[in-house]
């Protein structure tokens, strides 16, 4: 009766997730509807229930289900070597899908319809010649701007009112050693609502990061779309926040020139001043990877550099 059970839980999942995501996937307005109705409203429920924690709550069960499962896995490894058998190892399995099936079909339900809606088309990526010239205006912007960076508590306080949400909040990840093993700086987690970030990352880019992630709460799923989002709030802040939204992009910029067109980015490069010089090398500019590069851990489609292509098409209109 148990078994049984199960497989109708489990087959009770399948048949309400599936066509949920096959109709997510072939109808925009459908997607959009879930978005508006169902994701956005969730997320913003759990973001509510887990704020008042301190602690990352996604920090904290997803070790307690590593620890578990790697607890029970060696249990269940050295039963099977006892008994000679695979059989133990089966189960183990059984039971980590039972596990994985409902987390899974709640990401789905939440996450998927985002994703699915598609923003309006982003410019390409622009040949060497602009670019040289959004990097030259970048820099022209950052060269007479005061570079002063708050602390990063303060800055993760005042990032929620930047993003249009004040009552959010974004949360300094308690072992951001995990974040760094994968290349980021930032996480939106739709299984808990949490916005995450490094705070030990570079100080100068962690306002512009903080606000990307809020985005994604906000239900801009799309990293492009999302970086856009950002820079858009960003700007209009002023301060702080636009001098790291101007960083980023000439970071990305940078990189994308690097790879382009060398001698073009070491002319531009010149153009920084000693001020902008030495941040940029806090923020391992020199080393930027091009925009087109993805972190190894992402929850989200799109490309982070078409926030360039944006700014190009934009400053030269």
């Amino acid at each position: 009766m148990m078994k049984n059970g199960r497989r109708y839980f489990a087959g009770i999942i399948a048949g309400l997730i599936l066509p949920y995501a096959l109709a997510c996937h072939i109808s925009a307005p459908f997607a959009d509807l879930a978005l508006r109705r169902l994701s956005r409203p969730a997320m913003l429920a759990l973001h509510r229930l887990t704020a008042p924690v301190a602690f990352p709550i996604a920090e904290l069960t997803g070790l307690l289900l590593l620890a578990a499962a790697l607890l029970s896995l060696a249990t269940t490894a050295c039963r099977a070597a006892l008994r000679k058998s695979v059989a133990p190892l089966g189960r183990w399995l059984r039971s980590a899908a039972r596990v994985a099936l409902p987390l899974a079909a709640l990401l789905i339900l939440l996450w998927l319809p985002p994703c699915a809606v598609t923003p309006e088309d982003l410019p390409a990526p622009p040949e060497a010649e602009p670019l040289a010239w959004l990097c030259g205006e970048l820099i022209d912007a950052l060269n007479g701007a005061p570079l002063r960076f708050s602390a990063p508590d303060a800055i993760l306080r005042q990032a929620p009112e930047i993003a249009g949400m004040p009552e959010c909040v974004v949360k300094s990840a308690r072992y951001p050693e995990w974040m760094r093993a994968v290349h980021i700086s930032g996480l939106f987690v739709p299984l808990t609502g949490e916005a995450l970030v490094d705070a030990g990352a570079p100080t100068p880019l962690l306002p512009f990061t903080a606000v990307h992630e809020l985005m994604h709460l906000a239900g801009v799923a799309d990293e492009g779309a999302a970086n856009i989002a950002a820079w858009e709030r960003c700007l209009a802040a002023g301060g702080e926040f636009a001098d790291s939204a101007r960083l980023w992009a000439l970071r990305c910029a940078m990189g994308q020139l690097k790879q382009s067109d060398e001698a073009a980015w070491r002319r531009v490069r010149g153009k920084m001043k000693d001020d902008l010089s030495a941040v940029f090398q806090q923020c391992n500019g020199e080393a930027a990877p091009a925009a087109s590069s993805q972190p190894a851990l992402r929850l989200s489609p799109g490309d982070y550099g078409a926030l360039v292509g944006y700014l190009a098409s934009r400053l030269s209109a």
